[in-house]
């Protein structure tokens, strides 16, 4: 699905404690009704909804308030049970900021603002430090495999820079506000310096955690 960068629409939106970029996958168990309406709406009317983290608030209960920045999201995959209860897949396709947010639904439903296109064509621009982000990426990935029994990399790496500064995103092990930050770092130049920020520390932090476990 493509999307226009500054469009502006309407989205259902569902507050959550997780920051998802979009490439990303997330699987959700939906049994509160309002999530029901809401997912049965978007089934409907072959709509997007948004994941966004919340600010204040729980999951559970009274609307949560959102960050202003999240991820718009398309349903691939619902399992029903018998009790109206679903199983969903959903994936990300672009991120958004909060304009307003208005409450007459049962859900939380956003005017938005579209940022990025997860379709765009790669900005030139970007290959150098997209280039060094890279190396520092699969380096990531590769002591991460070393220092974590469980730990898979990817099978491919993507080449586009902002699939790259995405998929980064959703891999690093950071704290929900650190990640939810890189997802607020609209220029894709200034996410990827970020990133690499990030990278040359974790990297660091991982070799000599490596180095003190084999002596």
């Amino acid at each position: 699905m493509q999307t226009d960068p500054n469009h502006i629409k309407e989205l259902p939106l569902f507050p959550l404690n997780v920051v998802l970029f979009p490439g990303g996958l997330l699987p959700l168990h939906i049994f509160e009704q309002r999530y029901r309406e809401m997912v049965k709406f978007c089934i409907r009317n072959e709509s997007s909804f948004g994941i966004v983290m919340i600010k204040e608030g729980e999951e559970v209960g009274d609307a949560a308030t959102p960050c202003k920045v999240g991820t718009a999201v398309d349903l691939v995959g619902v399992d029903r049970f018998p009790d109206g209860r679903m199983n969903i897949m959903i994936s990300g396709h672009s991120r958004f900021e909060i304009l307003e947010v208005h409450n007459e639904l049962p859900y939380l439903v956003g005017q938005v603002r579209m940022l990025d296109s997860l379709n765009a064509e790669p900005d030139t621009n970007l290959e150098d430090i997209a280039a060094e982000t890279r190396k520092l990426y699969i380096e990531y990935e590769t002591l991460s495999s070393y220092l974590i029994f469980s730990w898979q990399p990817p099978d491919e790496n993507p080449e586009h820079p902002q699939q790259l500064a995405y998929q980064i995103g959703t891999r690093l092990r950071l704290p929900l506000n650190e990640k939810q930050a890189l997802l607020e770092t609209i220029s894709f130049d200034e996410l990827l310096k970020r990133e690499i920020e990030i990278l040359k520390i974790q990297n660091q932090q991982i070799a000599f955690q490596l180095k003190s476990r084999n002596n």
